[in-house]
């Protein structure tokens, strides 16, 4: 696949300045910048924290109040 990109003259300076520090093709370099894109992406969640979260049992769940809630205004314009 061949892509096209624009770059900003500054960021395509820089990019140009990397690829040569580490020896490397520009291709080579954009294709490690999306594997590193992807994976990061994948590793985004909310922590292990979220993994354990258990809740407060003290609090009364909402469904149990919902048969107090008053019936929709069934003519709303």
């Amino acid at each position: 696949m061949n892509l096209s990109i624009y770059l900003p003259n500054k960021l395509k300076e820089q990019f140009e300045a990397y690829v040569q520090s580490k020896g490397i093709s520009r291709s080579a370099a954009f294709r490690k910048a999306i594997e590193l894109l992807l994976k990061q992406d994948k590793k985004t969640s909310w922590g292990s924290w979220m993994d354990k979260f258990e809740g407060d049992g003290t609090i009364e769940p909402f469904e149990k109040s919902r048969g107090d809630l008053k019936a929709p205004n069934q003519d709303i314009f």
